[in-house]
């Protein structure tokens, strides 16, 4: 855990007497997934600095429940629309050719607010719904199927490169309508973008990135265009004909934004993360794996309880429409705002004992893990069918599956992302 001079206040921190990181604590901890000294040093920044500017970051902090909750609900105080963010910190040539693509330029239901976000929303509602995701169910049963039998017939196995990713990925590339074919391409654009919203590339790589993003939104609008010719049973397909009906608005520009963005970069990543923290928190207590193989209807409690415990991200990013007060900071219009749900989920004031798992636990269904208001997530039935999916076929298919004793936890570059990106497991 960090020295208590890691935390500094006065003018530099942005407001008289605002609490700030020092960068010491940034580099060492604050940032670090999977590290001892993260949720103690949450937990510090709750009881004495629950909103503080970091210089290093150029963002207000927020970690405390209900003030992370009042930011997720009030979409229009807190806007989502936060690629701006992104733009600035790139070089002037790599501004200029994201600017000119339609995943940073046109409207999106992940950074726009009313009346945008539900026009946008409200065409694929239903897809995405309990029931609609249950008529999928079948065919994400059958791609985990597929991927189990590949699994490696002898240990020890990486959970992340030889399952969750490849399963994960297949999924969304096969439920939107793209080319299985182009599975190796698709996936090439996808780190270009993942690496702009949810981490950093290096400077020598971006412009490279860019390009790729200008890229792949020729490629999608090639296969846009395909699908209105011959759909298929494809998401793709299902939205074209819905424009075509006059059923949704959605101009081209719009469509290409959609499945850029909120389907295959903001779905391929975090369904497969998903899947891999839970079977990380199931079997680092086997006796919590060995009861969901007997009751299987425990199922979403444990789910929940991983999510709201071990998170796929430290938070999300808002900005100010205004001057805000949260937590008695005025934080000033224009600020950049981290709303760290990950600290809020262990929140004591509102989840009594939060570092214990409990998936039984009161007021689980008010974890923000999914987000809040206007913005949460689109994909959670999804989310949760395709975990539960694919580890029903790891335990039937590897009842015996236990974590590679000593093993060094690596974890998903980014300075947002709670993930392993390996896990070892034997059996």
């Amino acid at each position: 855990m960090s020295e208590p001079s890691d935390i500094t206040t006065g003018a530099g921190a942005g407001a008289d007497h605002c609490p700030a990181l020092s960068p010491e604590s940034i580099s060492t901890t604050f940032l670090t997934p999977g590290s001892p000294g993260l949720h103690p040093l949450l937990k510090r920044l709750r009881d004495e600095a629950p909103v503080f500017f970091s210089e290093k970051l150029g963002t207000w902090v927020v970690t405390r429940y209900d003030d992370v909750a009042g930011i997720l609900k009030d979409a229009e105080l807190f806007p989502s629309s936060t690629r701006s963010f992104i733009l600035a910190g790139v070089p002037a040539e790599v501004r200029e050719v994201l600017e000119d693509t339609c995943t940073f330029a046109a409207p999106n239901m992940g950074f726009d607010g009313s009346p945008v976000h539900e026009r946008l929303r409200r065409p694929v509602t239903q897809y995405f719904s309990h029931r609609g995701v249950a008529r999928l169910e079948s065919r994400i049963t059958g791609i985990a199927e597929r991927h189990v039998r590949a699994f490696p017939a002898e240990p020890p196995a990486d959970l992340v490169e030889a399952y969750a990713r490849p399963l994960s990925a297949d999924i969304v590339i096969e439920l939107a309508g793209l080319p299985a074919a182009d599975h190796d391409r698709i996936l090439r654009y996808h780190r270009a973008l993942n690496d702009f919203f949810f981490g950093q590339p290096p400077e020598h790589l971006q412009l490279g990135y860019a390009k790729d993003v200008k890229e792949w939104e020729g490629y999608l609008a090639g296969v846009i265009a395909e699908r209105r010719r011959a759909p298929r049973d494809d998401l793709i397909s299902l939205l074209t004909r819905k424009v075509a009906r006059g059923e949704a608005q959605y101009s081209d520009e719009e469509l290409i934004s959609f499945f850029s963005f909120d389907i295959v970069t903001a779905g391929i990543r975090p369904t497969g993360f998903a899947l891999v923290n839970l079977c990380n928190e199931l079997l680092s207590e086997p006796e919590r794996w060995e009861s969901l193989r007997e009751e299987p209807a425990r199922f979403d409690g444990l789910f929940h309880e991983t999510l709201r415990r071990s998170g796929l991200a430290l938070g999300v990013f808002r900005k100010t429409a205004a001057d805000a007060q949260v937590g008695g900071v005025v934080i000033p219009a224009g600020a950049a705002v981290w709303a760290l749900t990950a600290s809020a989920n262990r929140d004591e004031r509102h989840f009594p004992h939060p570092d214990a798992f409990d998936p039984h636990r009161p007021l689980l269904g008010s974890s923000l893990h999914f987000s809040q208001g206007l913005h949460y997530c689109l994909g959670v039935n999804l989310a949760r069918t395709v975990t539960r999916a694919g580890l029903t076929a790891l335990m039937r298919h590897r009842p015996g599956l236990r974590l590679v004793r000593g093993q060094e936890r690596v974890y998903e570059p980014g300075i947002n992302v709670i993930a392993p990106a390996r896990l070892l497991l034997e059996w």
